[in-house]
């Protein structure tokens, strides 16, 4: 089964990525949510790769049918993650 490494934008810095792969992560300095301010994010919207959100605001935005806060592009998926 085939799978891609995506780069994760908000989550830790680059100093704390393991040496060697592929995937970099960059830090934002905020731990707040993008849209509401007051929650903590703790989900991964994909196919960007922006870790900007809270599971509520997420859900809202794919209800809407909004899209990623950041990059403005579609939101495919949203993947809960624990910073």
């Amino acid at each position: 089964m085939p799978f891609e490494l995506k780069s994760i934008y908000g989550m830790e810095t680059e100093s704390d990525a393991v040496e060697g792969q592929d995937a970099q992560v960059i830090d934002s300095g905020e731990s707040e949510c993008t849209v509401c301010l007051t929650e903590q994010k703790n989900t991964l919207i994909m196919p960007c790769g922006h870790f900007c959100i809270c599971d509520d605001c997420g859900k809202a935005l794919v209800k809407a049918k909004q899209t990623c806060p950041i990059c403005r592009n579609n939101i495919a998926s949203l993947i809960p993650m624990k910073k």
